[in-house]
C-alpha cells in the first residue's frame, strides 16, 4: 500500500489553516488504509501473502502512530479527564476529552477508529513494542472515541464519519451503564443535528444483547 505524505514535512507547514487542513486529510486517508486492511483480513486477496499483510498493517500503524505525534498543537485537548476522575468528571464512564475546534474534534475521534479498526485486524505475527501499552488497546480507543463524541455538542462538529465511528466503539460497550449514557448521547446528537438515528440504535441493542447471550453461556 503506498506510504502517507511524509508527516514530517507537513508539520512544518507555516499556514495554520493549510496545517490543519493537511493533518485532517492525512488522518482521513489512514482511516481508509485501516478499513481496507480491516476488509484483507476478512477477505484474503489471493495474492496478498502473510508477510505483505503484516508489512502493510505495521506500516499503517505507524503512520497512525507518528500522526498522532506530529500531530499539530490545534488538535491537542484543551481539557482530557480521565473517566476516573468522578469529581471533574461526575456521572460519566468515559473520559472527557474537549478540543478548541472542529477539525481537533474530528480527527482525534477518526484518529482514535482508525486504531481501533486495526487493532481488531492486528496480524499475529506483527510484533509491536511496548505490549503493555494502552494504545494496543482496541477498548481503550473505544473509550476515547465515546469520550470525544458524547462531549461534542455542537451542530458544526458533526459529520456522518462521526456518527458512524460512535456506532462502531459502542458496540464495544458491556455495561448497562455505559449503554445508557451512550443512548443518551445519541438523543442528545440527533437533537443537534436533526439525524434520525432510529434503525441505527437498533442494530446497536441487537449487537448488546448478542453479547449478552455470549457472556450468560
Amino acid at each position: 500500500m503506498l506510504p502517507i505524505p511524509s508527516l514530517s514535512l507537513l508539520s512544518r507547514t507555516e499556514d495554520v489553516c493549510e496545517r490543519v487542513s493537511h493533518y485532517t486529510n492525512a488522518v482521513l486517508w489512514l482511516c481508509g488504509k485501516a478499513l481496507a486492511l480491516c476488509h484483507q483480513e476478512a477477505i484474503p486477496h489471493p495474492l496478498a501473502t502473510s508477510h505483505e499483510v503484516t508489512e502493510n498493517w505495521l506500516q499503517a500503524f505507524g503512520e497512525l502512530e507518528q500522526w498522532h505525534h506530529l500531530r499539530p498543537l490545534e488538535f491537542e485537548p484543551m481539557v482530557e479527564i480521565d473517566a476516573r476522575d468522578q469529581v471533574l468528571n461526575q456521572g460519566s464512564e468515559f473520559p472527557l476529552l474537549l478540543f478548541a475546534n472542529g477539525s481537533g474534534t474530528f480527527s482525534n475521534q477518526i484518529y482514535h477508529t482508525a486504531m481501533l479498526l486495526l487493532l481488531q485486524c492486528k496480524p499475529r505475527t506483527a510484533l509491536l513494542n511496548h505490549p503493555q501499552s494502552p494504545v494496543l488497546s482496541p477498548l481503550w480507543h473505544a473509550y476515547r472515541i465515546c469520550g470525544i463524541a458524547l462531549n461534542n455538542d455542537t451542530r458544526e462538529g458533526w459529520d456522518p464519519c462521526l456518527l458512524a465511528s460512535l456506532l462502531l466503539a459502542a458496540k464495544h460497550m458491556t455495561h448497562e451503564s455505559q449503554q445508557q449514557e451512550i443512548l443518551q448521547g445519541f438523543n442528545r446528537i440527533r437533537e443537534i443535528t436533526g439525524w434520525d438515528t432510529g434503525e441505527y440504535l437498533s442494530h446497536l441493542r441487537e449487537e448488546w444483547s448478542f453479547l449478552d447471550e455470549m457472556a450468560a453461556h
